[in-house]
């Protein structure tokens, strides 16, 4: 009986203890993000033909190297979205890619920002540029 007490127990405290645990996991990072379909593909519409960004871009968003961030959650006007950011190996001051993701992966924005320049690509509009100068802090 003692027995039989201490495995119900033991199950309730895994049972309460899980959630706890699950919820403070960090988000992935881009490049695991993009090893995901919807957000691989998402990355591919807006960069796919996009010839003006720099090249490492595309060479990270073929598997490539990048210097990368966990990604972030944000909702925005009922929306929800991920933020990924990477930077070009050892070149993060000048040169930063924010990537803005519907949490679906459905869609996908960004925002390029080097030293005295910064570039949207996904086609934003005006509230969604704006969004992305906000995750750029800029």
């Amino acid at each position: 009986m003692i027995g039989l007490v201490r495995a119900l127990l033991a199950c309730l405290v895994l049972f309460v203890a899980l959630p706890a645990t699950h919820a403070q996991q960090p988000l992935p990072g881009l490049d695991e993000l993009l090893k995901r379909p919807a957000f691989k593909e998402a990355w591919d519409k807006v960069f796919r033909r996009e010839r003006n960004i720099d090249r490492w871009v595309h060479v990270f968003g073929g598997g490539g190297e990048g210097t990368v961030q966990p990604t972030r959650a944000l909702a925005r006007d009922g929306v929800s979205y991920l933020v990924g950011l990477v930077c070009r190996p050892q070149a993060c001051e000048d040169n930063r890619l924010f990537v803005l993701f519907r949490e679906d992966g459905s869609q996908a924005w960004a925002l390029w920002v080097g030293r005295d320049l910064a570039l949207s690509y996904g086609q934003p509009t005006p509230a969604m540029r704006a969004l992305l100068a906000e995750v750029a802090g800029r």
